[in-house]
């Protein structure tokens, strides 16, 4: 079996590889190490769909070339966002006209979406976002494939997954502009931060951990587009000193230690986050 990657052959030798599973594994570990990513495959001129099953099972033998297309990691995960994304702008679409046709074609490339979800939302090892989904969806009655879904729904939750996704791909695509807008809003919440050492100490929890939770999206939203940012030399220092800040606060969060709470919002996280526009050459938001 020849194996070309973008149209050259390439010298892979084949060890303990039976099917073409088995080779794309080998293939996508051998090409990760070089910052890359599979796009695509076809085996003998024919495309095959990545997440599906069925082809990977195909003895090496019976396969004359398995051509495969490789990208950078940044375009091939910009792609796969893109690609969820779309799937959900169809799926709230479908919704919004109840078109069943739509729904049930919709409904059957599910499976194979939600297995990638997790890893593109960033959340493999707790996949909150993508299992909350996946049971509303099938409390919804998709893709169950039984009897009529509630579109209501599907509109609803296919909308808000569409947006994520969506945010995530511009964390990627525009690294450096998403981090700054990060770094403003953090240089802004960052102003109200002693509010919230106060409504702690005054036993006005609700309002306080509104302001954290708003705190923590905005430094994980941040944290994403730096680890995209190129070229910039200080991305390692303030990643570091970003996951600092969220592991001293988680910590005095599941303590549910009040007076930490506030101390480190006052005097650690507020003037981290106030310098934050600084570092990242844009000005605090007023």
């Amino acid at each position: 079996m020849t194996i070309t990657i973008n149209g050259d052959n390439i010298d892979f030798t084949l060890e303990k590889e039976r099917t073409a599973g088995d080779v794309l594994q080998g293939i996508s570990s051998w090409l990760e190490e070089s910052g890359m990513l599979v796009s695509g495959i076809d085996l003998d001129g024919q495309a095959v769909i990545i997440a599906d099953e069925d082809w990977k099972s195909t003895e090496i033998d019976s396969i004359g070339i398995m051509g495969i297309e490789a990208v950078g990691l940044r375009e091939g995960r910009i792609r796969q966002l893109e690609t969820a994304r779309d799937y959900f702008v169809l799926l709230n679409r479908a919704a919004e006209d109840k078109d069943s046709k739509s729904l049930k074609e919709l409904s059957d490339g599910f499976p194979d979406l939600n297995r990638i979800l997790p890893h593109l939302l960033g959340e493999s090892s707790s996949p909150e976002i993508s299992g909350r989904l996946r049971a509303v969806l099938q409390e919804a009655g998709f893709p169950t494939g039984e009897g009529e879904p509630d579109c209501d729904v599907l509109v609803r939750e296919s909308e808000s997954i569409a947006m994520l996704l969506e945010k995530r791909r511009r964390e990627i695509a525009d690294a450096a502009g998403e981090a700054r807008a990060a770094a403003a809003a953090l240089a802004a919440v960052a102003a109200h931060l002693d509010d919230v050492a106060v409504n702690l100490q005054t036993g006005k929890d609700k309002a306080a951990m509104e302001t954290i939770i708003v705190l923590t999206e905005l430094l994980q939203a941040l944290m994403r587009a730096l680890s995209w940012r190129e070229e910039a030399s200080d991305t390692g220092e303030i990643m570091n000193d970003m996951t600092g800040i969220l592991a001293e606060l988680e910590d005095a969060l599941k303590a549910s230690d009040t007076v930490l709470i506030g101390d480190l919002l006052e005097y650690e996280i507020k003037p981290r986050l106030e310098e934050l526009p600084g570092r990242l050459g844009v000005e605090a938001a007023r």
